[in-house]
């Protein structure tokens, strides 16, 4: 029997956000749990789940550049002290 599951807009756009962030959290040597905290607290969370399309059409690699530049970016904007080259 075969099964084919198609997942809701949400889920895939929370899949997605997923993805972000634990691409940029093994890119900046920090746990998911930090770069999620980092994430929402500078409203990046939001953003990636509500207005980047899931089937970003962009390889993971240039995808994960463009969060992390997006973190230390709002995180300046916002003044929260960047954290280039430590771990979360």
């Amino acid at each position: 029997m075969e099964r084919n599951f198609e997942f809701t807009e949400t889920e895939s756009r929370l899949a997605f956000a997923a993805l972000c962030v634990e691409c940029a959290a093994k890119r900046l040597g920090c746990t998911a749990r930090e770069m999620y905290q980092r994430m929402k607290r500078i409203g990046l969370i939001q953003q990636i789940a509500h207005q980047l399309d899931p089937l970003h059409t962009q390889s993971r690699e240039y995808v994960t550049q463009d969060i992390v530049k997006a973190v230390q970016r709002l995180e300046a904007q916002q003044g929260i002290e960047p954290k280039e080259n430590k771990p979360c």
